[in-house]
């Protein structure tokens, strides 16, 4: 499915606000839950769903761009050059940019910021620089937060996503997309059924390694995703069939019972709904939005307390971090893309 055949660009921006959305009500100090949440009973959340989405999405179309690449090292260059930059970038300028503002909000003289003391802003970056994110904030920065958990909460998911295109490439070199295609939707089975069980009824169910994991639901939402781009021609609807697909979620979400399958129905919900149509967007802000809306909103809540109204804090979040996307895309993320029509010809030779 190309660029020009679907929303894809649409959907990523949508998720990123719907997570956006739920981090308002947090840093915001509004002592509110989101509508989804309410609406299922806490069985998901506008967050939940925007990064499971997310997920889902990324297994979708990372599995079609391992099988396009036909190279290894083209597709893990690919995967690097779209993540890091934008990442490291992020990093610094929440480190040096957005903290001391957070910081200058307290009316303090910018020569008392942590810059390069214990857990301070340089070991920020250092401590974080390969996604597993080890410091959470900046020593004594968000004492006057609402949220005081992290300075940017929203990079976490990073680690997960780049272990999942480990995944991809394991899985590919050793024929699971194509020839034993099957054997990978075994594998997905397995760990659904370890996902059911270990969500709705045993939190001790299954390998350790995926029972402490807070990212066991994204792992399960990008293998939806593969299998649904592995297997689409059995599982594409028109749109008919995916209304009825709405209207079954609506129901398990009123009456319980969603989360037993939730990666998956999230999965070929959104991929059928979004690849239904054109919508293609120049400037691909989603990555940027998601890896700053976190911190803009802290500093946001630290120059106007609970003074905004929530719809007003969400509105305020959306266009800074639009605005922060647009940024990063045309400053960070675009250039280093551009790179790997260079690389592709150096590694296919």
């Amino acid at each position: 499915m190309t660029k020009e055949k679907n929303g894809f660009d649409l959907l990523r921006i949508l998720l990123a606000v719907m997570v956006l959305s739920v981090h308002c009500l947090l840093i915001g100090g509004y002592n509110l839950s989101d509508p989804l949440a309410v609406f299922s009973k806490n069985q998901i959340n506008l967050a939940d769903l925007g990064v499971m989405g997310f997920f889902a999405l990324s297994g979708y179309l990372i599995t079609a761009s391992f099988l396009r690449s036909g190279n290894v090292g083209v597709f893990a260059t690919h995967r690097l050059l779209r993540i890091f930059p934008g990442f490291w970038a992020c990093l610094v300028i929440t480190a040096f940019v957005l903290a001391p503002l957070i910081f200058l909000s307290g009316e303090q003289p910018l020569s008392r910021f942590n810059f390069t003391g214990p857990a301070g802003a340089l070991s920020f970056i250092g401590h974080n620089l390969f996604l597993k994110i080890n410091q959470w904030s900046i020593k004594g920065l968000l004492d006057r937060a609402a949220y005081q958990g992290s300075l940017n909460g929203s990079l976490w998911s990073l680690f997960p996503e780049i272990q999942c295109y480990c995944l991809t490439l394991v899985a590919g070199l050793f024929g699971l997309f194509e020839k034993n295609k099957f054997l990978y939707l075994l594998i997905t089975v397995i760990v659904f059924f370890y996902y059911a069980i270990n969500v709705n009824f045993s939190k001790n169910f299954g390998p350790t390694v995926l029972i402490l994991s807070p990212a066991f639901k994204l792992y399960a939402a990008y293998l939806a995703g593969s299998v649904v781009f592995l297997f689409r021609d059995f599982v594409t609807l028109d749109m008919k069939g995916t209304a009825l697909l709405f209207l079954f979620i609506l129901m398990l979400l009123k009456f319980g019972g969603f989360n037993l399958v939730s990666p998956f129905l999230i999965a070929l919900l959104l991929i059928n709904l979004f690849q239904s149509f054109k919508f293609s967007i120049k400037y691909d802000v989603s990555y940027g939005i998601y890896i700053y809306s976190f911190s803009i909103q802290q500093v946001l809540f630290h120059f106007f307390g609970k003074g905004l109204d929530v719809w007003v804090f969400i509105l305020m979040s959306v266009c800074f971090s639009t605005f922060a996307g647009f940024l990063s895309y045309v400053g960070v993320e675009r250039p280093f893309m551009n790179l790997r029509k260079k690389t592709d010809k150096t590694l296919n030779k």
